[in-house]
This record gives C-alpha cells, structure tokens and sequence, in this order.
C-alpha cells in the first residue's frame, strides 16, 4: 500500500523509493542489492 501512494516511483531509482516509503536512518542500504534483486527477478519473473 506504501509504494502505491507514492506518485511516480515506477520512474525513482530504487533506494530513492525505498526511502520515501520507509524513511531509513540508512537511505542508501539497499543500493548494494539492487542489482542482485533485479537478477533475481528476472530470472525467476516467468518460472
């Protein structure tokens, strides 16, 4: 629900996302999973 009020987070890079729905004291620690998530997801969208 969080996500989805946010207008225009599909265009947001991901940290700048997170942050506006949770707002961390760490607003960049997901940036070193980004690229690992997208892999995943990826891999797995349409298995």
């Amino acid at each position: 629900k969080g996500l989805r009020q946010v207008d225009g987070w599909q265009d947001m890079p991901l940290t700048d996302a997170a942050q506006t729905v949770q707002v961390s004291a760490y607003p960049d620690a997901y940036a070193q999973w980004e690229q690992q998530a997208t892999d995943l997801v990826a891999q797995h969208w349409n298995s």
